[in-house]
């Protein structure tokens, strides 16, 4: 459904008396399936925003190419715009808070040149509940109906492809609970791009995921192959009530009552750890193996570039 090749976009930023380049993205190639909840994961500024930006046809790359459903981005950008929604954060700001929901809806319905909207707001309403809530005027709403009625406007022509930009931002646990079902279980046709810094809501929601940092891809894969692939070693979590005796261990980090170990022989480790404590006379309170998580895979990568 998505594909990129060597994607490339930089911008000119004045400084002083000079003119710097900055890029922004670096050669970006991805191929995305129709259907696949595909995960962007990087920290702010990495590049995440000016490729969702590119893929809705909103800035124009340097170089490269990107191809949603066999059209170019920039040849066949009026065909995209009608098979792509881009959703951020903070859309709610675009909503007209003096209409009310459908008002909202109608208006921007009109805009999309959708004639005869009706059924599909009726649908979209019934869709992120907001039905009862249809004849109020959006300065009343909470903050997460804004939100979702900003994500119903988005999707009132049903395009295929949604890109969502730190799409749970700022809003409660139970309207984000809402809005992560909604894609689980009505959304299932659509391909989506998945953007945020929130690795947790990234592993939850997505097939598989790509680090991006400074305008590079730097890993992609379903997240539990990133682990296996990546990862390439234990850890050993030791709680007692002498966790600096441990320190004598090679690649052991100490926090208060607990030491981390990193090893690649995990009974090696375990045995070198009751001696140590045996010796010393060390009551363990608690002791386990722990599983690779993305946090991990993330700073790597991060590091890494």
């Amino acid at each position: 459904m998505i594909i990129t090749k060597d994607l490339t976009k930089t911008f000119k930023r004045k400084k002083e008396k000079k003119r710097d380049r900055i890029v922004a993205l670096d050669h970006v190639n991805l191929k995305i399936d129709k259907g696949e909840v595909f995960g962007l994961i990087g920290p702010n500024g990495a590049g995440k925003t000016t490729f969702l930006k590119i893929l809705s046809t909103l800035i124009i790359p340097n170089e490269g190419t990107a191809i949603i459903d066999g059209y170019d981005v920039v040849e066949d950008a009026n065909i995209i715009k009608n098979k792509v929604a881009l959703l951020a954060g903070e859309f709610v700001r675009s909503l007209y808070w003096r209409l009310n929901g459908r008002q909202n809806l109608k208006f921007f319905a009109n805009l999309k040149n959708i004639w005869d909207p009706d059924d599909r707001i009726d649908e979209l309403l019934d869709l992120f509940n907001l039905k009862n809530m249809e004849n109020e005027l959006v300065m009343k709403y909470s903050t997460g109906m804004k939100h979702k009625l900003a994500l119903a406007v988005g999707l009132l022509n049903n395009p295929p492809v949604i890109f969502l930009d730190e799409p749970l931002t700022g809003i409660d646990p139970i309207t984000a609970y809402e809005i992560k079902q909604l894609i689980k279980n009505k959304f299932k046709e659509k391909t989506i791009i998945w953007a945020s810094h929130n690795l947790y809501e990234i592993e939850e929601m997505c097939n598989r995921i790509a680090l991006i940092n400074n305008g590079k891809i730097v890993l992609e894969g379903e997240p539990e192959s990133l682990k296996k692939n990546y990862w390439g070693y234990d850890k050993i979590k030791v709680i007692s009530d002498n966790a600096k005796a441990f320190g004598s261990i090679e690649k052991s980090e100490i926090r208060d009552d607990i030491v981390e170990i990193e090893t690649r022989n995990v009974n090696e480790s375990f045995l070198e750890i009751m001696k140590i404590a045996k010796e010393k006379n060390i009551e363990i309170k608690e002791i386990k193996t722990l599983k690779p998580t993305l946090i991990d895979i993330f700073m790597k990568g991060v590091k890494n570039v």
